[in-house]
Order: C-alpha cells, then sequence, then structure tokens
C-alpha cells in the first residue's frame, strides 16, 4: 500500500510517511514509558515496608525503583518526615539533578550559578516551555522543507526535523524540574542542611 502511495505522489510523499510513522512510534513509547511508571508505583505499594526505615540501602533502592532519582537515605528521611510526603518525594526527585550533595557532610547546595538567583529561578520555569516552541516551530519548518525539495537535502531536512521535534518534546518533558527549583528548591536545601549533623558548606564563589 505504501509502494503505490509514494508511486502516486512521487518520491516527496515519502518524507511525510516516515515521518508520521515516527511520530505514531513516539506516542506509543510515550505511553509505554506512562505504563510502566504506573506498574513501579503498584510495585513500590506492594513492597513498602514502614519497619525498613531504618535500613539505609533498603529504602534508597526503593525509592529509586519509584522515581528513578538515587536519593541518599537521610534526604528520603527528611521527605518523608514532611506532612505531605509523597508530593515532598517527587519534588526533591525533580530537584536532585540542580543540587550538588557532598556526601562527607551531607549538605546540599545548587550545582549551578543561576539558580542561586532568586529571579533566575523565576525566570528559569518559563524556559522550557520557550524553548519546547522553538524547537517544534524549527521542525515543522524543516519538515515542511523537506517535502518540497528533493534528492539528498530532503532526507538531511527530515532528519533535522526529527531531531528538532525530539528534543521540543524532551524540553516539555523535562519542564517540572525548572519549576520546581523556582518554587521550593531554596527551601529544601535549607531543610535538609538544617537536618545535617554537620554544618553547612562553605559559599561556593559565583
Amino acid at each position: 500500500m505504501i509502494k503505490d502511495l509514494i508511486a502516486a505522489g512521487g518520491p516527496g510523499l515519502l518524507i511525510p510517511v516516515v515521518l508520521f510513522a515516527l511520530l505514531f512510534y513516539a506516542v506509543r513509547g510515550l505511553f509505554g514509558l506512562h505504563g510502566r511508571r504506573s506498574q513501579h508505583r503498584r510495585e513500590f505499594l506492594e513492597h513498602w515496608d514502614p519497619k525498613r526505615v531504618d535500613d539505609d540501602l533498603w529504602l534508597e533502592v526503593t525509592i529509586r525503583h519509584l522515581y528513578g532519582t538515587p536519593l541518599p537515605a537521610h534526604v528520603i528521611r527528611t521527605a518523608l518526615s514532611h506532612p505531605h510526603a509523597s508530593q515532598a518525594l517527587l519534588d526533591l526527585s525533580e530537584l536532585w539533578a540542580f543540587l550538588d550533595y557532598n556526601p562527607e557532610t551531607r549538605n546540599v547546595s545548587w550545582q549551578h550559578k543561576w539558580h542561586r538567583s532568586r529571579t533566575a529561578r523565576g525566570a528559569l520555569r518559563h524556559w522550557p516551555v520557550i524553548r519546547y516552541f522553538l524547537f517544534a516551530l524549527s521542525s515543522m519548518a524543516a519538515a515542511y522543507y523537506a517535502t518540497r525539495i528533493e534528492g539528498l537535502s530532503q532526507w538531511v531536512f527530515a532528519a533535522l526535523a526529527l531531531i528538532l521535534g525530539a528534543v521540543a518534546f524532551l524540553s516539555l518533558w523535562h519542564s517540572d524540574a525548572e519549576k520546581v527549583a523556582a518554587r521550593v528548591g531554596e527551601a529544601w536545601i535549607e531543610r535538609i542542611n538544617a537536618t545535617s549533623t554537620i554544618g553547612p558548606p562553605p559559599d561556593k564563589a559565583l
């Protein structure tokens, strides 16, 4: 059937067909990822044992299985002491990539200097969405241009459209981390460092 369509529409029709097929499989992959997360939540609830919270290894592995983030045991316990423990663990799992953890002092700080400014954090929370539209529009422009030309250039622009589209969706997929950083990032740094038995780390040079 596809061969008949290409024969009727010419080689230029192959590009939209390929783009549609790849988009279809990408959407299926996203739904599959959501299904795996639901399965992880069910498995977590089946294996969660409050009596083993004092076991560092068990606690770290169990939380990592649910959220996919290697949080230290004492940080997890800090989250569990929060009135809304589930939301606290979710926020920390999103935020953790932006934090620099010192295992010796058990303190955390911002990994990048731009997150140390409250104003910058407030602006950065909107950047993933802006970046998504920039990449998405560029992807559509490249895909449209790929249908108007022929030869090797057609495939180059088609590949560019796919790459830009994938980057756009990944940008939107990870947008929650910047929102969490702006909303509760500084509060969690203070909370974690306050529970450490060792004093807070010295300020880093900006």
